[in-house]
């Protein structure tokens, strides 16, 4: 091999390594979170959820609730809106995750036909999040803080002077009814 043919070769390796380092840098990273994206979208909706059987109830009385589209807005809250935390990508992630995992493992070996879920109710704050309702509601404390009623309902929790959270109050929220639904006899 001669010299000019080596430094062709050097000449040749350069773009070659500037393409292969976008490739890997920049457009894999890309699909990725474009793949992602849409995974998380997918999976984040009444559509889905309701694939387990055990939450049509839920789905039913989301629909008839007012956060369910049964609005003059036509606005639609999906499931993940309320029932994942929205402080962080990773703690929403690892909410999904390890929400998902344990529902399915529930419909599948557990038994969900015998799940007392006017009971769990009763523990709803663990399982609907306020970064998920101040995402949507993001005037609310601007809005409380100019109606006297909302002033004194709220005034403690956006000092911080209680522990309770938006369900806490607002009991029913997004599933109008439920009760109805669960046990329809």
């Amino acid at each position: 091999m001669t010299i000019g043919n080596k430094k062709l070769k050097k000449r040749q390796l350069i773009p070659l390594l500037i393409i292969g380092g976008l490739v890997a840098f920049v457009i894999l990273p890309f699909i990725s979170w474009i793949i992602t994206d849409e995974g998380i979208t997918a999976t984040s909706d009444a559509q889905f959820c309701v694939n387990c059987h055990s939450m049509e109830p839920f789905e039913k009385a989301h629909n008839a609730d007012v956060h369910g589209g049964s609005n003059a807005h036509g606005v639609r809250a999906t499931c993940a809106q309320c029932h994942l935390p929205h402080d962080s990508s990773l703690n929403y992630l690892y909410t999904k995750a390890r929400t998902g995992i344990h529902d399915l493992w529930v419909e599948n070996f557990g038994d969900p036909e015998n799940i007392d879920w006017l009971a769990k109710r009763d523990h709803r704050e663990e399982y609907v999040y306020d970064s998920g309702c101040l995402t949507c509601h993001t005037n609310l404390e601007k809005a409380t803080m100019s109606t006297n009623d909302a002033l004194i309902a709220h005034r403690a929790y956006f000092r911080g002077e209680t522990e309770q959270q938006c369900v806490s109050c607002h009991e029913h929220v997004g599933h109008h009814e439920i009760a109805t639904y669960i046990n329809p006899n």
